[in-house]
Parts: structure tokens; C-alpha cells; sequence
């Protein structure tokens, strides 16, 4: 594989050791489809973020699920490591609250849609002994055609069956209690997923997740000494909305629901299917051109929009993830026929 094979366009992301960047792709039988290509400076990392790197590579691989994000190709450019995805063009529905959003959704189908399909994706990571450990509106992104994809494995982990992990990692908001005490020695498991779920769930309808408003130190110590964040009488949602919600944040462990068993809470009654977000939401945003570095003036775009055609752009991504075959994979064999410089992966526990 190499880097001629792509042709970069605009960049659609950041962070701390690389970028991501929309592509198009320049051989094969899909020369001038779109692309995803995050580019990672090597050179940038010490070596133990070099494992996160390799068990974000190594979960994608191994993943198979259409709410789970895939990667089509990876390959090493001197000191770059470049991962080809497939393009989420709408971004993150983290970045759309905070752009068109930022009171929060107030259509309970599409909230309830798009939280059904982000616990499909989290159930069959716990199905697989996974736990994602990072789960939040910002590592959810979204397809021009509306499908949901929870994405940024770095720092999930594998949980070997009768064990724990012991690992302080996340987002503040958005992490669990027993994930704070994990210093205690007895650890966390998928439940602790099954809580970011649920500050998730609160960051959708009000825009914002609880404490965001204070610093990470002091967010930290709120989640392990206050009461846990319940939506009560004074909270303007569906009874089963907050039902759904308050038995995910508990602080016990134990009372809080598999990710099975909240697929069957009656709150996802309301779901539709990807059609229902295209319509009521993709349909509504604009081209990624413009998501990119969205002006003061987009704010509220969409609630003003909500009556009007929007541009829609479809790019054909029909690969989408979960191909486990090379006649499956739309963008096998482009390039040289170098080996994946990962193949050789081995499996990191926590």
C-alpha cells in the first residue's frame, strides 16, 4: 500500500500526534470515492501510546458489526502510519450537538434511534468480551445516509472472562464511578460502559453531559462523592426516557442493566430505522466542506431548517465496515503489495 494510491483533500479532524483527513481515492476500480485517511506521526509517540494505536488497529480488524467503525487498510508512509476509513461525513454527533444542537435533541424518535444503535454496537462489543471505555456523543459519528458507527477504540480493552480491569481511563463526565476507584483492586467491567451510556444519554437531550462545567479535577471527584445524576419531575422527558436513564447510573455496579437488556426497556419502542435519522437529521446538516470550521452563524441552522430542503451528498461508501474478506473490501489491493506493517498484532490486555 502507499500514499500515491489516495489524494487528500481537506482536513475534517485533529489531535494531539496526527490528523484525519477526507480522500479520494486515485486507483482501482473506485478511483474518486471518498475516503477517511487518519495519518498518525509515529515519530510523535512515546512507545506506550504506540500500543494504543496497535489496540485500536487490532479491535477494528476484529470487529464485525455495522454500528462498530472498520478500517479498510492501513499501511506505514516513512514516519507516518496512515488508516484508510470509510468517510463519516456528518462527523460526530458530539460536534453536531455543539454546533446545531446545543440545547440539546427534543425528537424522542430520533434520540431514541440513534441510542438503539449505539447500544447495538456496545452490546456486541460486550458480547465479544470488549469493553470501549470511552463512550460519549463525540466517539459516535454519523453517515451522510444516516447510520450510526461508535467509533475510538484506543482505549478500550479486552476483559478476559472472571476478571477485571483496573485501568484509570476515559473522559471525566462521562466516566464511571468504580472506574475512579479502580485503584482499589477490585476493578471494573462492562457495566462501567453501561453508565457513560447513560451520561450519554443526558448529553443528547440536554446538549451537554452533567458537571461539564468544572474542571476535570473537580468533575473526577463529584462522579466518586455525589449522589449519581437522575432525571426527576422537573426534567421535561418521557417516563420511560427516564427510566432508561437512571438505571444506567447507578452507582452500584450490579443494579445497573446489561446493554441486552436495555435494547428491551420500552423506550426504544420509539426507534425507526436509518431512514428516520437521514430524514429528520443528515438531510439537515451541511456539506462537510462547511462542518469543517462551522462559522457563529450556522448555529441553529438546523432547527431553522427544519422545513426546507437541505443538500444531501451520498458517496457511494457502500463497504461501510465489517468486511472480512478481500472480495468484500471495496478498497483491497490498492497500492503495492506490501504486507500490513500491524498483521503481526498481538493481543494487549488491560
Amino acid at each position: 500500500m502507499h500514499r500515491e494510491g489516495y489524494d487528500l483533500d481537506l482536513q475534517i479532524g485533529y489531535g494531539s500526534f496526527g490528523t484525519v483527513h477526507a480522500a479520494f481515492v486515485n486507483e482501482g476500480p473506485h478511483t474518486q470515492e471518498r475516503v477517511a485517511v487518519k495519518i498518525i506521526e509515529l515519530e510523535q509517540f512515546p512507545d506506550h501510546n504506540l500500543d494504543k494505536i496497535r489496540k485500536e488497529i487490532q479491535i477494528m480488524r476484529l470487529s464485525s458489526h455495522p454500528n462498530i467503525i472498520n478500517h479498510h487498510v492501513c499501511f506505514i508512509s516513512q514516519t507516518q502510519l496512515w488508516m484508510i476509513m470509510p468517510l463519516m461525513d456528518c462527523g460526530s454527533i458530539g460536534n453536531i450537538l455543539k454546533y446545531f444542537y446545543r440545547g440539546g435533541i427534543q425528537d424522542e424518535i430520533l434520540v431514541a434511534t440513534i441510542l438503539r444503535e449505539v447500544l447495538l454496537g456496545l452490546n456486541y462489543f460486550h458480547e465479544h468480551n470488549q469493553i470501549h471505555r470511552d463512550v460519549k456523543a463525540g466517539n459516535i459519528l454519523l453517515s451522510r445516509d444516516g447510520k450510526i458507527f461508535l467509533a475510538d477504540f484506543g482505549v478500550a480493552s479486552n476483559l478476559r472472562t472472571g476478571k477485571n480491569a483496573k485501568t484509570f481511563t476515559g473522559s471525566p463526565c462521562w466516566m464511571a464511578p468504580e472506574v475512579i476507584e479502580s485503584g482499589n483492586n477490585v476493578g471494573y467491567d462492562f457495566k462501567a460502559d453501561i453508565w457513560s451510556f447513560g451520561i450519554t444519554a443526558i448529553e443528547l437531550v440536554k446538549g451537554v453531559p452533567p458537571f461539564i462545567e468544572h474542571p476535570p479535577m473537580k468533575i473526577i471527584l463529584m462522579v466518586k462523592n455525589s449522589d449519581p445524576p437522575q432525571l426527576g419531575k422537573d426534567d421535561n422527558f418521557d417516563s420511560s426516557f427516564k427510566e432508561l436513564v437512571n438505571s444506567c447510573l447507578q452507582k452500584d455496579p450490579s443494579r445497573r442493566p446489561t446493554a441486552e437488556t436495555l435494547l428491551k426497556k420500552k423506550f426504544f419502542h420509539k426507534a425507526r430505522d436509518c431512514e428516520y435519522i437521514n430524514t429528520h437529521l443528515t438531510q439537515m446538516l451541511p456539506p462537510i466542506e462547511h462542518m469543517v470550521n462551522i462559522p457563529r452563524s450556522f448555529s441553529g441552522l438546523v432547527r431553522e431548517r427544519n422545513n426546507s430542503e437541505a443538500e444531501s451528498w451520498d458517496f457511494n461508501l457502500s463497504s461501510g465496515n465489517g468486511s472480512k474478506t478481500k472480495n468484500d473490501d471495496p478498497f483491497a489491493g490498492i497500492g503495492t503489495d506490501e504486507e500490513d506493517p500491524l498483521d503481526d498484532i498481538q493481543e494487549i490486555d488491560d
